[in-house]
């Protein structure tokens, strides 16, 4: 009995390279603090903040879904992502996603212990864009929330709303985003 609860807990220190407290969770439904969300998970240290809007967490790249921060060579780029360092790095966190991008990095929603969402909170202080072209990938109150949120700080001219802003898929592609007018889900148009 004793060595099978060592060979069990050896296993668990070692899915993402030691003891950080790092795990990888089976489906356990589709919610999370009570946010609709995907049915996978990883939670553990946040161990690199790359840009305001992609983190490390157990070896795995995290694009955080549904927002878009400036480049690092963005004005506001290296705001952005200082701002997301002092919320996550070296922190506990659970990432909550259904699938990967085009980079295969983890496309995710990620939460603190006290169920903050971490996303929405780069929205909310002007660090990031909600990135309206895949709202039909999130429930109607989430599209809300990062609507309220995005238009909160956009008026009250937080973060990069400061200054005249340009979106990052604008400086990336040198486009607007295509935003879906109606979502199959059944959830309507609304923001």
């Amino acid at each position: 009995m004793v060595r099978s609860l060592i060979f069990i807990f050896a296993m668990a220190l070692s899915a993402c390279g030691g003891g950080d407290g790092a795990s990888f969770a089976p489906p356990t439904g589709n919610t999370h603090c009570g946010v609709s969300v995907g049915t996978l998970r990883i939670t553990g240290n946040v161990t690199s903040v790359h840009d305001g809007d992609t983190i490390t967490v157990c070896g795995e790249s995290i694009r955080l879904a549904s927002i878009d921060a400036p480049e690092l060579d963005q004005a506001y780029g290296q705001q952005s992502r200082a701002h997301l360092a002092a919320m996550v790095l070296g922190q506990s966190v659970t990432v909550t996603y259904a699938q990967k991008d085009q980079y295969d990095r983890v496309l995710g929603t990620v939460f603190k212990p006290d169920c903050s969402q971490v996303n929405l909170n780069q929205v909310a202080s002007g660090a990031a864009w909600y990135y309206e072209a895949y709202k039909c990938d999130i429930d109607i109150r989430q599209r809300q929330a990062y609507a309220t949120a995005h238009a909160a700080a956009r008026s009250a001219k937080k973060g990069l709303w400061a200054t005249p802003a340009v979106a990052p898929w604008v400086h990336r592609n040198g486009v607007e985003a295509k935003v879906p007018a109606a979502c199959p889900n059944g959830d309507g148009a609304s923001n």
